[in-house]
């Protein structure tokens, strides 16, 4: 008899701890585009891979790694910079002279990136990386100032041909 109650509390016990799963649908697409030819496309997250090239260039900026940079880059680059709204197209061999022209006045960054989301909008065959981050300036003349930024990396096959960036102050 004990035998059979041992038994019966066993089977209760192991079918009350089945794993219950409960299935979700995630939308594979959303957002939309708003304006021009690109009007009511939907956008699907990008690669990992992608947000990484985007993340590594960052860094690599603040701490003037010219190689790395060069790894991610396609031949031609456009940078659209926060203020002036001039952009800068540069090849890689024009890389050096001018990330020391940017780095002119500082004796350092820092950087602290917030997130990376890679995006496709509906018929690209590029991804959009948006990065936002932190960026701590220290000053030749001693001043410091923080500042976020936003940039948008457009990469095609692993390279980055195109950056836009956005600041604010912190």
């Amino acid at each position: 008899m004990n035998y059979k109650i041992i038994l019966f509390f066993l089977s209760v016990t192991f079918f009350s701890c089945e794993t219950k799963t409960k299935e979700i649908e995630v939308n594979s697409s959303g957002g939309m585009a708003y304006q021009g030819e690109s009007e009511g496309k939907k956008f699907s997250f990008g690669s990992d891979d992608d947000a990484k090239i985007a993340v590594n260039l960052v860094i690599a900026f603040a701490k003037k790694d010219i190689e790395t940079m060069i790894k991610s880059m396609a031949d031609t680059v456009r940078y659209l910079p926060p203020q002036g709204s001039k952009a800068i197209v540069a090849s890689l061999k024009e890389l050096p002279g001018i990330v020391d022209l940017l780095h002119q006045p500082y004796d350092s960054l820092n950087r602290k990136v917030w997130n990376a989301v890679p995006l496709i909008k509906e018929g690209d065959d590029f991804t959009k990386v948006i990065v936002t981050f932190l960026e701590e300036r220290f000053y030749k003349d001693g001043k410091q100032e923080s500042v976020g930024l936003i940039d948008r990396m457009y990469i095609k096959d692993g390279k980055i041909f195109r950056i836009n960036q956005w600041m604010s102050e912190r």
